[in-house]
């Protein structure tokens, strides 16, 4: 019986909240209509799912042409289905997601009041003797008394924690085929400029890809005009869609002209 009931507590404890999407925050620039200009098609009906044994590197499925939108990221003493990520993968449009083994947190114990009723019941007897004229005679009785209570016993429970996590991507159009970021301070030294941009990953089977240009590499012009910063790079590619374009790059020390013809 307290086996069920510690059951039914833990039942009640687990609820039908769906932690991924409770603990679900998108990541900054990830906003419905930014999504919408840049994904490559509709939302799937059900995205591609896949398992990472730790939460993937910011340019790990970069090279796929995906783009991270959000992620997921809890602990729980509940075991939590895979198919309450997927609803949220659906619910925020994503193409992929990505599903973080869950590793153990550490374990929890508390003491759960179990209460049941009580009954308590007492007996009692007696005897009278009555005389009258005719002799005396002797009568028996007896009588029970029934008391109403609870009693409460406490009932270790332990709960085993583990930390879940997901992330949701987005399959996304490009016209370069790359990911750049800003230069830091230490390459712009090395550069001897504060123009270009530092590319970090390069799409598969894009325009880039098929140029050669490589992960590493600074992207210093583009048609022999210097631009600083990855949005002026990105306003000037995308004033370039479906264009043979210049670009010029440096690596390892070297500076290197590309032709490179743009997607539409």
């Amino acid at each position: 019986m307290k086996n069920l009931m510690v059951v039914a507590v833990v039942l009640i404890l687990a609820g039908c909240v769906n932690s991924y999407s409770k603990f679900y925050s998108a990541l900054p620039g990830a906003a419905p209509d930014v999504i919408a200009k840049i994904r490559a098609s509709s939302p799937p009906s059900t995205p591609i799912v896949e398992h990472s044994p730790s939460v993937p590197s910011p340019d790990q499925y970069a090279a796929r042409g995906y783009a991270a939108i959000g992620y997921s990221s809890f602990s729980s003493g509940t075991r939590e289905s895979e198919d309450d990520a997927i609803a949220q993968a659906k619910k925020v449009g994503a193409d992929l997601l990505v599903i973080v083994n869950p590793s153990y947190a550490g374990s929890v114990t508390s003491q759960v009041p179990i209460t049941t009723p009580t009954t308590t019941t007492s007996y009692t007897t007696g005897s009278a003797t009555a005389y009258g004229s005719g002799g005396y005679a002797t009568a028996y009785g007896n009588s029970r008394t029934t008391t109403y209570g609870t009693s409460t016993t406490y009932v270790p429970m332990t709960v085993n924690r583990y930390n879940y996590g997901a992330v949701y991507y987005i399959k996304r159009t490009y016209i370069f085929g790359a990911n750049f970021r800003d230069l830091t301070n230490d390459e712009r030294k090395n550069l001897l400029s504060n123009s270009g941009v530092f590319i970090t990953s390069v799409v598969n089977d894009s325009p880039a890809f098929r140029s050669d240009v490589l992960a590493g590499d600074i992207l210093v012009k583009i048609d022999g005009q210097r631009l600083y910063g990855k949005e002026e790079f990105s306003e000037a590619l995308e004033n370039k869609r479906g264009k043979m374009t210049g670009v010029t790059i440096f690596r390892n020390g070297e500076f290197i002209e590309k032709n490179i013809k743009l997607l539409p």
